[in-house]
Parts: structure tokens; sequence; C-alpha cells
């Protein structure tokens, strides 16, 4: 998606941090909404808490129930993603010369769009269908949502920095051909590489191997 934005629709880094942070945003919420009305409970996590059977709360009937038992664990885990993320839009908003509304042109809301149907659908399919979320833990749901956070990280650290480094070398080597989607394709292909071989539980083996 993001290859055919900067061929086709002239996009530059603005637009694709942009989709980067609103699909971490997207992720989190949905997935932390999840939680919530997963009862299974969490393993080595406050065991005498957890011992018991969850009391569901169930405001809208056509709705899953809710537990309170979850929200403590939720709300742990995503103020720690939420310090992440804005000091990422912080970051981001401190060297963009453009309003926030600016920002979103028809086709970068219209990525935006397609992430929030791409992640819904995958919501159902992990946890809604067959009322699958029943089996399921709040830790299971949170991993899910909080894992784009760690990928922004490790690619930062392993992608961007040592594309950066190619890409001024190649700067000053050879500066008629490194054009503007020039530039950009450098960056988005080897993210779109490691975005790709992380999905597939390599983010969990990368932390590890840091600890």
């Amino acid at each position: 998606m993001l290859a055919v934005g900067i061929v086709f629709f002239e996009w530059d880094f603005v637009e694709l941090i942009l989709i980067y942070l609103s699909e971490i945003a997207i992720v989190a919420v949905l997935f932390a909404t999840v939680a919530m009305i997963t009862p299974q409970p969490i393993d080595d996590h406050d065991a005498d808490r957890w011992r018991d059977d969850p009391t569901p709360i169930q405001p809208v009937s056509v709705l899953p129930p809710i537990y309170g038992r979850n929200l403590g664990v939720i709300a742990e885990n995503m103020i720690t993603y939420a310090v992440f993320f804005f000091f990422f839009v912080g970051m981001f908003l401190s060297v963009v010369d453009r309003s926030v509304s600016a920002l979103f042109s028809p086709t970068t809301g219209l990525a935006v769009l397609a992430i929030c149907v791409s992640q819904v659908i995958r919501v159902w399919r992990e946890f809604l269908v067959d009322r699958s979320y029943r089996e399921r833990s709040p830790a299971e749901a949170l991993e899910l949502g909080l894992r784009p956070v760690a990928r922004f990280i490790i690619v930062a650290m392993y992608v961007v920095v040592p594309t950066t480094v190619v890409v001024v070398t190649a700067v000053f080597a050879a500066p008629e051909m490194m054009s503007r989607p020039v530039i950009l394709l450098a960056y988005v292909l080897p993210i779109g590489a490691a975005r790709v071989w992380l999905q597939d539980g390599a983010v969990e083996s990368v932390l590890q191997h840091q600890e």
C-alpha cells in the first residue's frame, strides 16, 4: 500500500508516518476493547485476583459481557503504550510544517479506512467467530494490540537507522540518481519486508535477544 502511495499519489514521509501511527492507534484501541470481553485468567499474573470466576457485566444484551477484573491490566498496559505512542506523535508533529487537518488527504484517508476495515476483520477472525473470545485471556488480546509498538521500535533501530546511513552515502556518491521517490522507496521496501518478517512471531525473538 505504501509503495503504491509513493508512486501513484506522491506521498512523502509525512503521509507515511501518519499512516503508520494511525495503524498503531487503531490496532491498540480495537484489541484493548476486545480484551474487556475475554474471561480466561492470565497465567502468572496476580494469582489471587484471577483465581475466582470472573463476574460479567452486560450493559447491552446484544453485546458480549465485559469483565471488571480485566480493566486494571488493560489500563496498566495501555498507559505504557500511550507513553511511547505520544512520544512518537510529539516527535512527528514537531517536525511537520502542516496543520493536523492538512495532513489528511483523500488518499491517506482511504488508507486509514482500509487499515480500520482490515483490523476489524482480524479482530472478528481472532476473537469473535464462534465466540472464541470465551477461550481467550486479556493478555492474548493485549499482546496482539500492543505488538505494533514493539515492531515500530525494532524497525526504527534495525531498519531506519542503517537505511539512513545507506541513503546519505548514496546521495553523496550519486546525487543525480537519488530522486525523492527513490529515497522513499529505499525506506519503504526494507521496512515492509521487516514488518512481514516481524508478523511471523519474530518480535518476541528480537525482544528476548535484547534482554
